[in-house]
């Protein structure tokens, strides 16, 4: 197996994984592992635009932005190379992220201590699963229109394997990746070509049932159709904001 696609599989395992623990309430564990796939997509991005030697001296000396955890600051970097310019992601919503990608009891005091001061509200909710669709999608998509490698998708491959639970789980009441099932579908059925008839036949007939299907509860087409359009709306990654909190309220 390539490298590019077992870091792939490591990305759709975490956000497999860190999805259905937000969804289940745990946001603690879910937080870590989407703070891990975020930083694993922007990472793969700034693979594709960082010359070798840059590659090579950063492996080397064990320091920059390849060995550092603050998204942001990963993903500036990638800005600045030519990558992932077109993003909309808060500021607010990217110290969210590093906020909840603390693992130990220290690093978490300080971040306790840090919104404290700034008067913020430290809140978690299933909702916040819907912000880290937002941006884990758009970064996907754009590493994808990138490269032209679908080696490097975790949307791709999850439309590849419908049939499985895992390509399930993460499309279910995922708004920003069903808004893309029509472009995915239709590079998937390309890929078919050179597959056994069964096999391409068994996916043309999973992709055949369309994104409401996937989004996992059973309702109505139009309570489903409207329900991803409020998401898609409301939990866009670039309209995060934190909450302010007064002593006095």
């Amino acid at each position: 197996m390539k490298t590019k696609e077992r870091f792939r599989l490591m990305r759709y395992e975490s956000y497999h994984s860190g999805r259905s623990l937000m969804l289940m309430g745990h946001f603690f564990t879910g937080g870590i592992l989407l703070g891990y796939t975020v930083e694993t997509i922007l990472k793969a991005g700034l693979l594709e635009v960082l010359s070798k030697e840059k590659i090579e001296k950063q492996m080397e000396n064990k320091k920059g932005t390849l060995f550092s955890h603050d998204v942001a600051q990963i993903l500036n970097e990638c800005r600045k190379n030519g990558i992932f310019k077109e993003i909309k992601v808060s500021k607010d919503f990217l110290e969210f992220i590093n906020n909840n990608y603390q693992r130990y009891p220290s690093q978490q005091e300080k971040v306790f201590k840090k919104m404290s001061e700034k008067k913020i509200t430290i809140a978690r909710s299933i909702s916040h699963t819907y912000y880290y669709d937002s941006l884990i999608v758009q970064l996907d998509n754009c590493l994808f229109d990138f490269t032209s490698d679908h080696s490097v998708s975790v949307l791709y491959f999850a439309y590849r394997t419908l049939e499985t639970r895992y390509a399930q789980d993460l499309l279910r009441q995922n708004a920003f990746a069903l808004e893309l099932f029509s472009k995915f579908a239709e590079i998937v059925k390309k890929h078919t070509v050179s597959l056994r008839s069964d096999l391409k036949q068994n996916i043309i007939q999973d992709l055949s049932k369309g994104p409401i299907y996937y989004w996992g509860r059973k309702s109505a087409a139009k309570s489903i159709i409207f329900e991803i359009s409020r998401i898609s709306k409301q939990y866009k990654a670039s309209k995060y904001r934190f909450q302010k909190w007064s002593r006095d309220s």
